[in-house]
């Protein structure tokens, strides 16, 4: 029996070519784009649950609060002396562990002689309870004693080979910043993709208790320098909700008097009114921490759960298409049924028949799907940077997964029209009356409206979301990004900096150049607090968050950064490299000073100096333009850590090799590593990028996939009338009256998918809209023509059909009436 049904269902198919490719071709394509996005979602939500003990692992993090309470900064790290003073006090915490991200330069030295320099952005100092912490394989060395002594350092699996070529490099030896030996006490397993760090070496963290690194005071004094990473581990069992309660006493207990008694904090200092604490589950860092100095870019839980809900969606479109043809296509196969039932037929086996059919076709479907998945992984990770794989053996969960899947989604599409099929009686349909055998019509157009609505939000998304780029684009950033080449600032260059800017700026190639200690396009994260400004006779405290820059006398110049009052830092003034200070307008309005040439040459308190506000410089979009322009204040102090170059001309090539051929004479022992600032201000918005182009992806996909939908329904609506059709045309009736005729109820579908789209795309666009500080409107006509652009996709979808039946002679039609 099941083979016959096999046979039948495969005849059907092949007699029925178009309708079958229609309805494979669209299945696949959803299959496919919900298994992508499956791996990409399941590998976005398995971020940092690889350790064993990723349920019990939490970081701590840190947010300051502005008088009025507000938080004007979260950190994902904190300060050094918080992670020992929690151990200490919380009997619930296991194990603890402090990190910190240092910038160093490795070089290896082979008889005496230098062989290469590595600059190691993944460098981080981490204390040796981490290996108890996090699971990190150890390839060879003793994880027991590893990071126990200062100046020793583990190196991960693909670090050790980049050095040595090898990983069986224990008592090795490495230089840091030409100053400090490092001992290799061992070799890791690299991090896999799924983790919110990626660390390439690991040193002892009793390193910085050598005071030329940091210091040991530091460590347990500085509550100022939050740039340590805190790991804790919680015993089995331990309430983490109760451990949070009790994170206020404890910042009250001792950031309270530390502040009292070196901070100049009044006696009745609340410290919970000025920070707070919070421990943050491992397993939460990768989608649902938006702090500010996170060691890698995250991912948004928002936008895999959108991508899942878009997957879903481009399914049930596929289904929705499925039904409409096969709805369509049940009329034709009327009289088959009334056949069927005469000889003997009931209706169950009928029903079994064509939900064979339509499970058959969900297969064909399937395997199409699968080879077009082998294409689109690939695709798929060039496009997001991961490293998935489709191994449907290995991955055979994924395997019966997308077999109960098809067979459901088979089900699922083919249950209605089957039941529709069955039920015909053959009394009408033998005597041609099927067409007036009413089908559900309110389901099909309710099933239309819901394609096009979702098509249509998807369009609105996709040009909104590109109206936004295109902002982010061309707004005026208020200082100029282009052809300015970013290095890193070396301290080799604080006495010899002089002859290397003129040995650069004297080619006609470079137009200028400056030190800094952080570029534009960077998160202002340093503070020194509140600047003491001139009100009347005396300094009083501005009660104004002030963010700092250090920056020398060729910084606002180099950037274009024009002023609003006063004037730029002079090396020919020898105060002005200690004593002078420059802030931007927001800070001017926000101290309050209505004209910006009275505050010139006042005294001015910050950082525990003071000297003299000499310049206003007119704002500029320091940050990304998610963030509102805060105050800042500008001076010179030893410690630059970044150079600006500005290119003249557009020999960009002979710039940089001029460029390259000063850094090997000035730094010989430091490697020439360079980036555009145009290109980290795109990286600013890589996030939007790509999601722009998921949904013009997703939106093209959902869009052709309904108008398969639509070519049903203009089918099934074609075949039920297409004696009116040949009647009408007897009667003198033309192809465009016609058109408009069989066209018109697409066109009220369209009109009422687009009521439901609007206020959904209008919502969810506002709402990310909402995490820009600067941002387009939404624009009415972006609306209407997706509205527009739907009607006219829909017409012409439609009238591939209808005008097939409009053209046809009346005698073809009405030859049997």
């Amino acid at each position: 029996m099941l083979t016959n049904y096999l046979k039948v269902a495969l005849r059907s198919i092949l007699r029925n070519k178009l309708t079958a490719f229609i309805n494979i071709a669209g299945l696949a394509l959803a299959i496919t784009c919900a298994l992508m996005i499956y791996l990409y979602v399941t590998d976005e939500l398995s971020y940092d649950r690889y350790h064993s003990k990723s349920d019990r692992i939490y970081r701590i993090t840190r947010d300051f609060l502005s008088e009025d309470g507000t938080v004007n900064l979260r950190l994902a790290n904190v300060a050094p002396p918080i992670g020992p003073l929690i151990k200490n006090d919380f009997g619930e915490v296991e194990a603890m562990a402090r990190t910190a991200n240092f910038g160093f330069n490795i070089s290896i030295e082979e008889n005496n002689e230098q062989k290469k320099v590595f600059n190691e952005e993944n460098l981080f100092l981490a204390e040796p309870d981490i290996l108890k912490i996090f699971d990190i394989g150890i390839q060879s060395g003793n994880p027991a004693n590893a990071l126990d002594r200062p100046f020793t350092v583990m190196l991960s699996e693909k670090t050790a080979k980049r050095y040595f070529n090898d990983t069986q490099v224990v008592g090795k030896r490495l230089r840091a910043n030409a100053a400090y030996d490092l001992e290799v006490t061992g070799v890791y397993q690299d991090f896999p993709a799924e983790s919110h760090w990626h660390p390439d070496l690991l040193v002892s963290f009793s390193t910085l208790n050598d005071t030329t690194v940091y210091g040991k005071r530091g460590l347990e004094t500085n509550w100022g320098n939050n740039a340590f990473g805190t790991y804790v581990l919680l015993e089995q069992g331990a309430d983490a909700a109760a451990v949070q309660s009790k994170l206020p006493d404890f910042i009250k207990r001792h950031f309270g008097p530390f502040a009292i008694a070196n901070w100049g904090a009044p006696a009745n200092f609340d410290a919970t009114k000025a920070t707070r604490l919070f421990i943050e589950p491992l397993t939460d860092i990768h989608l649902k921490s938006d702090r500010a100095d996170e060691l890698e870019a995250n991912g948004n839980a928002n936008s895999v759960y959108l991508m899942a809900i878009i997957g879903l969606f481009i399914v049930l479109i596929a289904c929705f298409n499925f039904i409409n043809l096969s709805t369509a296509r049940a009329t034709k196969r009327a009289k088959d049924v009334g056949l069927r039932k005469v000889v003997g037929a009931f209706k169950k086996q009928l029903v079994i028949q064509y939900l064979n059919e339509s499970v058959l076709i969900s297969f064909f479907a399937l395997s199409v799907a699968v080879i077009l998945s082998f294409g689109a992984v690939r695709w798929l990770n060039d496009f997001t940077g991961k490293n998935l794989s489709l191994n449907l053996i290995e991955q055979w969960p994924v395997a019966l997964g997308l077999i109960g899947f098809t067979i459901f989604t088979g089900l699922m599409a083919g249950i209605y029209p089957a039941f529709i099929i069955s039920s015909y009686k053959p009394a009408e349909v033998l005597k041609s009356q099927q067409n007036s055998v009413k089908g559900k019509a309110g389901i099909r157009r309710g099933l239309v409206v819901a394609q096009f609505a979702i098509s249509i939000a998807l369009m609105i998304v996709t040009v909104i979301t590109f109206q936004q780029l295109n902002f982010l684009n061309s707004s005026n950033l208020g200082y100029s990004k282009d052809k300015v080449v970013t290095l890193r600032c070396y301290r080799e260059l604080n006495t010899t900096y002089d002859a290397f800017y003129n040995e650069l700026t004297k080619s006609s190639l470079i137009k200028n150049a400056s030190r800094s200690t952080l570029v534009p396009t960077t998160r202002l994260l340093n503070s020194s607090g509140e600047p003491s400004i001139t009100k009347g006779d005396s300094l009083v405290n501005s009660s104004v968050e002030t963010k700092m820059v250090f920056a020398d006398d060729e910084f606002f110049t180099t950037y274009d950064i024009g002023f609003a009052a006063g004037r730029n830092f002079n090396k020919a003034i020898k105060t002005d490299d200690s004593l002078a200070f420059i802030v931007n307008e927001a800070a001017a309005k926000a101290y309050g000073w209505k004209n910006l040439n009275d505050a010139i040459g006042k005294d001015f308190s910050y950082n525990g100096i003071k000297g003299k506000l000499i310049g206003i410089v007119k704002d500029f979009h320091f940050e990304s333009l998610h963030e509102q322009i805060v105050p800042v204040v500008f001076f010179g102090q030893p410690g630059y850590r970044d150079l600006s170059v500005k290119i003249a001309g557009n020999n960009t090539p002979d710039a940089i090799a001029h460029i390259e051929k000063v850094w090997r004479e000035f730094l010989p022992d430091r490697p020439f590593e360079y980036q555009f600032l145009s290109d980290r201000y795109q990286r600013l918005y890589d996030a939007e990028q790509k999601q722009s182009q998921l949904f013009s992806i997703f939106s093209g996909l959902a869009i052709f996939i309904a108008c398969l939908g639509l070519f049903g329904l203009a089918t099934f609506n074609t075949l039920q009338r297409v004696k009116e059709i040949g009647i009408r045309k007897v009667l003198g009736a033309s192809v465009p009256h016609i058109l408009t005729l069989l066209s018109k109820e697409i066109v009220y579908l369209v009109l009422v998918a687009n009521v439901i789209a609007w206020p959904a795309a209008w919502y969810f666009m506002d709402k990310w809209l909402g995490t820009f500080a600067y941002r387009v409107n939404l624009n009415i006509g972006v609306f209407v023509l997706a509205a527009i652009a739907a009607i006219l996709i829909a017409i012409v979808t439609v009238s591939m059909q209808t005008i097939k039946a409009a053209v046809t002679n009346p005698t073809s039609t009405l030859r049997h009436e």
